[in-house]
């Protein structure tokens, strides 16, 4: 057993294009069960349109009044809503913060590996091999994909 802690304070990356940070919680490599707090900023425009085939995940609003976007259009979320996204179509979601406070979001994931992710308002997708190594990454170290390829954009 590991333990971390939820509020720590310390954030493992952003991405400065979607307006986002985030902090990944350590899990073995042979178990299915993972999480990460995403922090979006005031007016970030957001997460690009996803779907994984090979993961279902759940989101908990922690803080602030994220807006989920998925197939069916979009919903405004407040503190205590939860979110269930199966795998594969009935699952894209993406998560966005039109609102001029932070928001905060627990995802948990449980998957199993290879993992394909598509995002198809861009016409691409990925294979992963594996969860991606913090440390790694931020050495810019392989993130574990091992192949990214086109598909049709919807």
């Amino acid at each position: 057993m590991t333990r971390q802690n939820l509020l720590s304070g310390s954030w493992d990356g952003a991405n400065d294009h979607e307006g986002t940070r985030h902090r990944l919680f350590w899990r073995p490599e042979d178990a299915r069960m993972g999480a990460t707090l995403y922090e979006l900023a005031p007016d970030a425009p957001g997460m690009r349109m996803h779907m994984h085939f090979g993961a279902e995940e759940m989101f908990f609003v922690l803080s602030g009044r994220p807006v989920l976007r998925n197939q069916h259009g979009e919903e405004a979320l407040a503190p205590g809503d939860f979110v269930f996204c199966p795998e594969g179509r009935a699952g894209s979601h993406a998560f966005g913060n039109p609102s001029d406070e932070p928001a905060q979001i627990l995802a948990i994931s449980a998957g199993s590996f290879p993992d394909v992710v598509a995002y198809p308002e861009h016409g691409y997708a990925w294979v992963a091999t594996r969860d991606p190594d913090p440390e790694l990454l931020a050495r810019g170290g392989d993130p574990g994909i091992i192949a990214r390829f086109e598909i049709p954009t919807e």
